[in-house]
């Protein structure tokens, strides 16, 4: 009579589960707010059957007498899966990606600014004809690097890449404010436009606070850019603010610790990273 509505959380995020992965290989406990239990299911995947033509969302269930309880008390767990629709390349709708880069002197890791150099050069190689991408880095003042190009012109966007180099202050505001202006010049109806932001989350907000900025981000998913934040590093990590960007730009929050992962993110789930459906 008391608590009698279940509730869960419809989430795509795994960034928990990859964080605290890395602390206990390293032979640290992660912090209890940190592990967010829908993160960590997230990870990984069931196999849940592709839902009908009919909608984005596919719903399995299963049920069986509860395993803790005495099989008297006529008790059940239940599990309700929801799959989303896989996209495949060839039907992903053309992104218009904008990365913005944190360079400030606390990116200056190889597990940092390195890896996030080698997860943009990941998601670039995954990019078709129909893709866009634009460079925004922030650090004491805001640079924008590469205006909006085709992704077949790779070589171009890896120069740009390579040419990151850190050192500085941490204005984040100025860089989401670059960042999303430069989205808007390739917005197009039925096409994804997305700001990916790549940071240690280790943020010297600037002249706004964290909550206005909050505020903004959801005021430019009002008018069609989501954003994803991809979180690397560690000791001044701030997870909790990558996460609640991700959730409020109507995008993803991952975290990347190796090579490999970027790999699994960029590579292999790219078209899901990419679409929101």
């Amino acid at each position: 009579s008391e608590d009698k509505l279940s509730t869960f959380a419809i989430d795509v995020d795994t960034g928990a589960y990859t964080i605290a992965r890395r602390k206990l290989n390293e032979g640290v406990v992660p912090p209890a707010a940190g592990v967010r239990v829908e993160e960590f299911v997230n990870y990984f995947g069931y196999n849940y059957p592709q839902p009908d033509s009919e909608g984005p969302f596919g719903v399995s269930l299963e049920a069986a007498p509860s395993p803790f309880i005495a099989s008297s008390s006529n008790r059940y767990l239940m599990r309700v899966g929801v799959q989303g629709k896989r996209v495949a390349q060839k039907d992903r709708k053309p992104v218009h990606l904008v990365f913005l880069v944190d360079v400030s002197g606390s990116m200056n890791a190889p597990d940092k600014l390195g890896l996030a150099k080698e997860s943009l050069k990941v998601l670039t190689n995954n990019l078709t004809k129909n893709d866009t991408v634009g460079l925004v880095t922030y650090a004491g003042n805001t640079r924008a690097v590469l205006e909006p190009t085709s992704a077949t012109d790779k070589g171009k966007i890896f120069d740009g890449i390579d040419s990151l180099t850190s050192g500085g202050g941490t204005a984040m505001n100025s860089g989401m404010e670059t960042a999303y202006k430069m989205a808007m010049q390739s917005a197009k109806p039925g096409h994804v436009t997305r700001v990916v932001v790549l940071s240690d989350g280790d943020a010297n907000i600037g002249p706004s606070s964290f909550d206005d900025i909050l505020k903004n981000v959801r005021s430019y998913v009002d008018e069609g850019v989501t954003l994803s934040t991809i979180g690397f590093g560690m000791g001044n990590y701030k997870d909790s603010l990558m996460e609640q960007l991700a959730n409020k730009g109507n995008g993803n929050y991952y975290y990347i610790d190796s090579i490999d992962e970027a790999r699994k993110v960029f590579g292999e789930q790219v078209d899901g990273t990419l679409e929101v459906i």
